[in-house]
């Protein structure tokens, strides 16, 4: 980058416009919304910088003594899953009640072999049980023997001590394998991993372009080592029934198995369409309806986005039974089948002269925009919704779960709000300033008659066609942006049309 680029670079990775600076160009966003929830969260706030220690808030009452016995089979687990200071109080008691149970058996080998000079006791006297401990201990911690009476500590002359010390060496091999085990796999437990994959601590939902979009901000601290095959997850939980149910996202595309690239901040994003539980109803059950020409979703969580990109057919001519991807498409149909039917001569009862101009009606098929609207059924429907972000850390080769929730309290529903830039170029590096990774900023409206904004993972652009050259404002990166945050009304673009 040259020196010309790096001056129209801000630090937050932004296109200056005139030598504008960012804190011109937006302003912080001021959240007053205080909402006080009648359900508790799944996903708690319990680590710094506002994230969660990836535990769901769920407990049950044991079942009495069924579950229990469902444990036994899942022993090294339930250990793993204990406080290091219980586990470590567990082992240490077991690994002392060991020692203690032996020392029990010297003695009585020792009582049974009084003729024999085995070296713990005097010929004819029994040890002490201090003396079979210290000797049981010796013999765990392969420490080397100092018998007490100076005989030989082969213990040729006693067999059955010889045979005693195997047994509890053996023992002692499986409890030590087992010890080591359990260490390792605390210390190299790839669930910590997560600690370093940060949410944002709002989610926003504004519109962009004819879509309403729910977005939450999501980057891994430990950037230069980019964890394996990350994905994401949404849920959304309601307050009647508190069991989660999928969300679909749009960016990215979980078609495409939502991979992220954490690395970046990366901006996940799920549209609110007709289809989402973030959407009012629009039937009597509580359920998201279909409009009355669509196929039946079969219990399918579908993306209203797929039929407009042609990736499935949606809407069902009632006359014919033909499908189509998008409701423009079936107005079509019917009115090039009007024609061609009322030249034909085609009676109307039963062919598509018997549609009526209300019954091409778009009103079902086009998702509510009214954030107002949105916000309400949010507060008195969803409890919260949930986010899982998967993947495998390279080191360890062990997977790995972040978890983190947004409850309507901690979400900012304004079309002009917008994630602060938080990237920035520094000596030939990218840099994160994490300082900014939770802000939220106010895009002025007199900005938005002049720039289109684009967001693409957090990072702004500014796109300024007329004077892109003279500004050396690097083309690519702005065409390349898949994002528009302008804002347009479905029913205005249909109507220009």
């Amino acid at each position: 980058m040259n020196e010309s680029e790096r001056n129209i670079v801000d630090d937050a990775g932004s296109f200056r416009i005139n030598g504008e600076t960012d804190a011109e160009m937006d302003e912080p966003y001021e959240d007053a919304f205080d909402y006080e929830e009648d359900t508790p969260r799944l996903v708690r706030r319990n680590l710094p910088f506002n994230q969660s220690r990836n535990i769901i808030q769920v407990k049950h009452n044991q079942g009495t003594t069924k579950i229990g016995r469902l444990l036994r089979h899942d022993f090294f687990h339930v250990l793993l899953r204990l406080p290091a200071w219980k586990t470590t109080l567990m082992l240490l008691c077991i690994w002392t009640s060991i020692i203690l149970v032996w020392a029990a058996a010297y003695m009585a080998v020792d009582r049974s072999e009084q003729s024999a000079a085995c070296g713990i006791g005097l010929r004819g006297t029994q040890a002490s049980y201090y003396t079979a401990f210290a000797f049981s201990l010796e013999t765990c911690t392969t420490l080397g023997y100092g018998l007490p009476n100076s005989v030989n500590a082969f213990f040729e002359y006693c067999p059955a001590f010889q045979f005693t010390v195997y047994l509890q060496m053996t023992m002692s091999m499986f409890f030590n394998a087992f010890l080591i085990a359990i260490i390792i796999a605390r210390i190299a437990n790839a669930a910590n991993r997560s600690a370093q994959v940060v949410f944002s601590n709002k989610a926003i939902v504004s519109i962009d372009g004819n879509q309403v979009r729910f977005m939450f901000r999501v980057f891994d601290v430990d950037s230069r080592h980019p964890v394996v095959e990350a994905h994401v997850r949404l849920y959304g939980v309601t307050k009647d029934r508190p069991v989660p149910r999928p969300l679909r996202t749009i960016q990215p595309n979980d078609d495409l198995g939502g991979m992220l690239f954490l690395s970046l901040p990366q901006v996940v994003s799920h549209h609110i369409d007709i289809y989402s539980l973030l959407h009012p109803s629009r039937d009597d059950n509580g359920h998201a309806a279909n409009p009355v020409n669509t196929h039946n979703n079969q219990g399918l969580v579908l993306r209203q986005a797929d039929s407009g990109s042609c990736n499935r057919e949606e809407v069902v001519c009632f006359i014919c039974g033909d499908d189509y991807g998008t409701h423009e498409r079936w107005i079509k149909h019917v009115n090039f089948q009007q024609r061609l039917e009322r030249k034909n001569g085609y009676p109307i009862e039963g062919t598509h002269l018997s549609i009526q101009p209300h019954e091409l009606s778009m009103d079902s098929f086009i998702p509510e925009q009214d954030l107002k609207v949105l916000q309400n059924h949010f507060m008195d429907n969803i409890s919260e919704v949930i986010c899982l972000v998967e993947g495998i850390d390279p080191l360890t080769s062990g997977s790995f779960t972040a978890l983190y929730s947004y409850r309507a309290a901690d979400v900012i529903w304004d079309n002009g709000a917008a994630f602060r830039p938080c990237l920035r170029v520094e000596n030939d590096m990218f840099r994160v300033d994490l300082d900014r990774f939770h802000d939220i900023v106010r895009k002025r409206s007199e900005r938005k008659q002049q720039v289109s904004m684009r967001v693409h993972d957090g990072l702004f652009s500014e796109q300024v066609e007329p004077k892109a050259k003279e500004m050396h404002i690097p083309q690519p990166i702005a065409e390349d942006d898949e994002e528009a945050f302008v804002p347009s009304s479905h029913m205005e673009t249909m109507e220009s049309q």
